[in-house]
């Protein structure tokens, strides 16, 4: 079952029900207040009656008690009574009727239990009675005079208050229906202005799913219904974004397939064809040595392929344990796995740190540093020189590796990253790169969550400045 449905239906059942119970209860409050008035009244005339006849009956002789006198005393009394709805009659207990007003009456002498509820005197009791569609009141009251007792009983039809109580029901029933119909037109409005937002809000999500992004909820209203429309947009501009960044992952990920096809197919090609020379024609020495150089350089580059994706892989796959190093001991690992090359070139690589700790991983951070100074190397001539200069902050460690090479545009610093992107693809070539280098060393600074800027002028250099942050720093940046 719809949402409008359900609040029309809720509120329609609890309106007639507290409808229905309010006006039985106000029915029966005014019934009630009605029917005490009726007794109330009963029992005042009747004290009226039992007062008068006991004054008169007292102020006669005891020779003049009998049931004649008696009788003609309470017709006189009756005939003075301001009330003329009630009927009287007085009997005594063994003798019977003394007394009686409207002989005509059957129903006067309707059978009641009255008399065996009193006991003691002046005691009085009453009971309604049910004479067809009429009600009857009889109240009693016991009397005893000079060693008589005598019962007074009063009647009066009571069937109005009944018959008011049933008009009273009949003029609610069509009340109600009445508001019935108002509540429900009510209901049907405030049920469709309660659920019109989330209908709309439901048409724009299924919107979404079919592929409309564009789409956006109304938020029109500072209430729920307008929050929950906020935080479906808020949720839309986040799926919209993942997705962006999923065609961009695809993307990359295809280009990198891509460039790592070509990069495989240049040198296999070589390596292929020189290996088919060698197998298919006589050459002499020198063309052997030619030949044989080739397929090792091209050897040698699959081999530094390999090697930087393997390390890719595994910055994305090791459990990374941190510590603080000293930056000394660090650049003194680095200096001697390159010194090898840089010598070969005459490049000179200067150190000069601060006391200090950096906190990280030892292997990912030496990774790090060489991936730098070889991408420097690439760029320098002969002779040329490498910077690395180290500074204690007070959040962490800061270091800056400059070179004073050919340098780079300013539009190529923000592609240089990319997996397989080199500025100049022939001289990286002929220095063996592959192009996977700076994507590595992106890897390891986010993974440290430092921050790196690199600066670069043509024909001044490259400056590439990392900070590392200390422990407490890049748990908040958790």
């Amino acid at each position: 079952m719809k949402l409008f449905w359900k609040i029309f239906f809720v509120f329609t059942v609890l309106i007639t029900a507290a409808f229905s119970v309010f006006g039985i209860w106000m029915i029966s409050l005014i019934f009630d207040s009605s029917y005490s008035k009726v007794l109330d009244e009963g029992d005042r005339e009747n004290r009226m009656f039992q007062y008068a006849f006991e004054l008169n009956l007292n102020s006669l002789p005891e020779s003049y008690q009998n049931d004649t006198i008696v009788s003609q005393l309470v017709k006189g009394l009756t005939d003075n009574l301001d009330s003329k709805e009630y009927k009287y009659k007085v009997y005594m207990e063994k003798i019977g009727v003394i007394f009686e007003s409207g002989k005509d009456d059957p129903e006067q002498y309707m059978d009641h239990d009255i008399i065996d509820t009193l006991e003691s005197d002046n005691a009085c009791g009453y009971e309604v009675i049910n004479s067809g569609e009429e009600k009857k009141l009889f109240v009693v009251c016991r009397v005893d005079v000079k060693g008589r007792t005598y019962y007074l009983e009063s009647m009066k039809d009571i069937t109005g208050i009944y018959e008011e109580r049933d008009d009273l029901y009949d003029r609610y029933r069509i009340v109600m229906l009445v508001l019935l119909a108002c509540s429900g037109a009510i209901t049907f409005l405030v049920s469709h202005v309660l659920t019109h937002s989330v209908a709309a809000l439901s048409e724009t999500a299924r919107k979404l799913a079919d592929g409309d992004y564009a789409v956006r909820a109304k938020e029109g209203s500072d209430d729920e219904i307008g929050k929950l429309a906020e935080d479906f947009n808020i949720m839309a501009d986040a799926l919209v974004e993942k997705m962006e960044e999923l065609k961009d992952e695809a993307r990359r990920q295809e280009d990198f397939t891509a460039s790592f096809a070509h990069e495989l197919k240049t040198p296999l090609t070589a390596v292929i064809g020189y290996a088919d020379m060698l197998r298919t024609m006589d050459l002499d020495k020198q063309e052997t040595m030619e030949a044989a150089n080739y397929i090792y350089s091209q050897g040698k580059r699959l081999e530094s392929l390999s090697f930087k994706l393997l390390e890719l892989l595994v910055t994305q796959k090791q459990e990374i344990l941190m510590r603080e190093l000293d930056p000394d001991e660090l650049m003194e690992e680095v200096r001697s796995m390159v010194m090898s090359i840089l010598e070969q070139r005459h490049i000179k690589l200067k150190c000069h740190l601060e006391e200090g700790d950096i906190y990280g991983e030892k292997d990912l951070l030496v990774s790090l540093f060489i991936n730098l100074v070889d991408n420097a190397r690439k760029a320098l001539p002969d002779k040329g020189e490498i910077h690395i200069t180290g500074k204690k902050r007070t959040d962490g460690y800061e270091v800056v590796v400059e070179d004073n090479g050919c340098g780079m545009p300013e539009e190529e610093i923000e592609k240089i990253t990319e997996a397989f992107y080199m500025v100049d693809k022939s001289r990286a070539r002929k220095e063996g790169g592959a192009g996977l280098g700076m994507t590595l060393c992106q890897k390891i600074v986010a993974i440290h969550k430092a921050d790196w800027v690199i600066e670069s002028k043509v024909g001044v250099g490259t400056k590439i400045r990392i900070v590392f942050y200390g422990k407490e720093v890049q748990d908040e940046k958790e």
